[in-house]
C-alpha cells in the first residue's frame, strides 16, 4: 500500500485540527478538579479559558497568594459569570453574561492592565479598577497553583492557606473545560497550559480524525 499526499488545504486543515487541545470533563463529585502551574497575573497578565455546562452555579477557576489576601475566583451564578477578586485592597466582584449554563462553548479571558482588572465573556466584557497602590498578585514564589473546577480536598483541613476560605464551600463545576491559556511574567507569548494533576475524563482528541483521513488518502 502506498500513501498519496494529501492536497494542501486537507494537510493544512489536518495540522490545524491537530493543534486543537483536548476539553476534559469535570463531573462535580466531591473529588473533581483540575490543577495547572500557577499564573504569573503580574501587572499584565491575562488567562482565558472556554467551558461548556447545563448547570448555572459552580466554581470554575479559583488561585491565590498562599493565604493572605490576593485571589482570583471564577464562578457560574445563576447562569451569569461572576469574578471575585482582591489585590490588597478590598474584594471586587464583576459580573458578565446571562444563559451560560445553556450547553454552548463560552469563552472566558481574565486581562489585567495595572489597577484595572477586565472580565470578557464571548467578547462582551466588564472593567474594574482595585483600589490600592499594588496591584501585584502576591508574590509568584508563595502563590498557589490553578485549580478548574474545584478545591483539592486537603484544604478542608487547612482553610488558613486560602485567601477566600469560603471557596472550599462552592458548588463544583459540572461541564467541560478546554484551552486554558496563561500570558504571564514567564510567557509574554500566551502559551496553552498542561494539566498537573486531575480527576476528569479527557474528551476524545484529534489523533482517530487525523488517521482516518491518512487511511482514506492511500491507496494500493
Amino acid at each position: 500500500m502506498r500513501p498519496t499526499l494529501l492536497p494542501a488545504p486537507l494537510l493544512l486543515a489536518v495540522l490545524l485540527a491537530c493543534q486543537v487541545a483536548r476539553c476534559f470533563l469535570l463531573e462535580g463529585s466531591a473529588t473533581s478538579y483540575a490543577q495547572f502551574r500557577k499564573w504569573n497575573a503580574g501587572l499584565n497578565g491575562t488567562l482565558e479559558f472556554e467551558f461548556k455546562t447545563e448547570q448555572g452555579n459552580g466554581l470554575l477557576l479559583y488561585t491565590d497568594d498562599g493565604g493572605t489576601y490576593d485571589f482570583f475566583e471564577v464562578k457560574l451564578v445563576e447562569s451569569a459569570l461572576r469574578l471575585r477578586y482582591n489585590l490588597g485592597g478590598g474584594a471586587q466582584i464583576v459580573t458578565v453574561g446571562h444563559d451560560l449554563g445553556d450547553g454552548h462553548w463560552h469563552k472566558i479571558q481574565i486581562t489585567r492592565c495595572n489597577e484595572n482588572t477586565t472580565l470578557t465573556v464571548d467578547g462582551v466584557g466588564a472593567v474594574s479598577t482595585s483600589r490600592g497602590k499594588e496591584f501585584e498578585f502576591g508574590k509568584l514564589a508563595g502563590n498557589s497553583d490553578v485549580y478548574v473546577g474545584g478545591m483539592p480536598s486537603w484544604y478542608n483541613s487547612k482553610l488558613t492557606l486560602l485567601a477566600l476560605p469560603s471557596v472550599i464551600f462552592e458548588p463544583r463545576f459540572n461541564g467541560f473545560i478546554r484551552n486554558l491559556v496563561y500570558a504571564d511574567g514567564e510567557n509574554t507569548v500566551p502559551r496553552r497550559q498542561e494539566m498537573k494533576s486531575r480527576d476528569v475524563k479527557v474528551c476524545q482528541s484529534t489523533t482517530h480524525f487525523f488517521l482516518y483521513l491518512l487511511r482514506s488518502t492511500s491507496r494500493c
